[in-house]
């Protein structure tokens, strides 16, 4: 097994099953044992139908029963909490409990589950995890990928990290090491977002698998794939300052060519002033306290985040809801 390796996937509405076959065929998934006890992060950032926040449920839908032909039976999907977005309702909503009765995976919502010391689901020492992120940029990170997909690992006022969301990160990847949790990650590229963070870009489609053991490789190529370099995100240029990640020894594989050229597609990506200014409040000395998880600052913020990513869901859906995406459905 080679962390650096990473594998990238052509995929179509009608190829997507055997494409996530050729996925859990590649020679860094080979030590997954079907016996063992397996969770699946699977990325639920929105209560709504929305292409490109979450784990699609085609992709999820193909995970499963490729997992469950090879014999995984003792399989969870998991999740955390968001604040005033319960991960049980947001599962509900978006069709993917649904979608886990059918193939009878019980989801498990982490939020109350017992934590090390390090605020990890002990649940997750000595297991298997696969993680499920998805293709799309972010505010803060500028990508999130494999690596911020972890972060719905930690409890659900985890947003006060964003003050040093890369170090979190870069502390929650070595952490799930060091309590022998062996990782496989899988981006569900077939529709990205692009343009604001999760809940308020553009369905972007991509029709690609990438998959590795090492978030920040996986991280890496997907990157390049968005149109961005390792410098362009913080997580990345962290990552290779602290001697994490060698940009010479990712190795690109699978449908392209080995020599580490990758498929651009270029995703838009914009900086938002309110964001911004949210972080500011809840990093300045004078204000964070008025900010804590919970206080009615945080409560109002989070309100109006909420109102104001309803106002650009009903401006867009109407679009978004006709895309190209759908003949993943089937449409």
């Amino acid at each position: 097994m080679r962390e650096g390796t990473v594998y990238i996937f052509k995929t179509s509405p009608k190829t997507l099953g055997r494409d996530v076959e050729k996925v859990l065929n590649t020679a860094d998934f080979q030590d997954f044992y079907p016996e063992e006890e397996t969770f699946i992060k699977i990325n639920a950032n929105y209560d709504k139908d929305w292409p490109g926040c979450n784990t699609s449920r085609w992709f999820l839908d193909a995970l499963l029963r490729n997992l469950k032909i090879r014999g995984f039976e003792n399989l969870k999907a998991i999740e955390g909490d968001l604040k005033l977005q319960p991960a049980v309702k947001t599962v509900k909503v978006i069709g993917i409990k649904d979608l886990l009765e059918k193939h009878r995976v019980p989801f498990v919502p982490i939020e109350g589950l017992p934590r090390d010391e390090y605020e990890l689901p002990l649940v997750l020492h000595n297991s298997q995890l696969i993680n499920t992120a998805v293709l799309h940029t972010h505010t803060f990170a500028v990508i999130s990928c494999a690596t911020k997909n972890l972060f719905g690992l930690l409890p659900v006022y985890r947003e006060k990290y964003h003050n040093n969301l890369s170090e979190k990160l870069i502390e929650l990847r070595e952490r799930i090491k060091n309590v022998n949790c062996s990782l496989f990650n899988i981006i569900d590229g077939t529709v990205g977002l692009e343009g604001g963070s999760m809940r308020l870009g553009d369905p972007k489609r991509v029709d690609l698998m990438l998959a590795g053991r090492d978030t920040l490789a996986v991280d890496k190529v997907a990157a390049e794939i968005m149109g961005f370099s390792a410098n362009d995100v913080p997580l990345l240029r962290l990552a290779v300052k602290s001697g994490l990640l060698d940009l010479g020894s990712v190795r690109a594989k699978g449908d392209f060519s080995d020599d580490g050229d990758v498929p651009r597609y270029d995703f838009a990506y914009k900086d938002s002033k309110i964001a911004r200014f949210d972080l500011w409040v809840r990093r300045n000395r004078l204000t964070k306290a008025f900010f804590d998880y919970n206080r009615f600052f945080d409560s109002l913020a989070q309100r109006a985040r909420r109102k104001y990513t309803a106002y650009v869901y009903n401006k867009k859906k109407d679009t978004v809801l006709k895309g190209d995406w759908r003949e993943y459905l089937g449409k």
